[in-house]
């Protein structure tokens, strides 16, 4: 299995911009690979692992346009477990994703692809428009 994860994900706005890491992985389950990740329960699909990157890049990028578009950035993300820390201009938000322990004890579907799946693991990190 290749271990090839490209994405590209920079949403600006006049205010300010956020980066964080989330954790993909990667799998093949019956006859599709699947690129998930457990920090933003988003996930992509396809008959190859390039084609699995693809739909979850655009999963992706659907998914962050709705929530910034919306205004719902916030409030998606404590739903997920994240934990929000407000700044000011000079110190900006800080937002934290929730750890390991937190997501093992709240993701069931985690827990089966660590535990059933053979998969690999890449760290990205992400830019979102705060």
């Amino acid at each position: 299995m290749k271990k090839k994860f490209d994405l590209e994900a920079d949403f600006v706005n006049a205010e300010s911009n956020l980066y964080v890491k989330i954790a993909m992985f990667s799998f093949k389950e019956k006859d599709n690979y699947i690129v998930y990740t457990p920090h933003l329960e988003v996930s992509g699909y396809g008959k190859t692992e390039d084609e699995a990157m693809n739909s979850f890049n655009l999963a992706l990028g659907e998914f962050l346009d709705y929530i910034t578009n919306k205004k719902t950035l916030h409030q998606v993300l404590k739903g997920l477990g994240w934990v929000l820390k407000k700044g000011s201009t000079k110190n900006p938000k800080k937002i934290i994703a929730p750890s390991w322990t937190e997501l093992l004890k709240s993701n069931d579907e985690l827990t089966k692809i660590l535990s059933n799946q053979e998969f690999s693991k890449k760290d990205r990190e992400l830019a979102f428009a705060v």
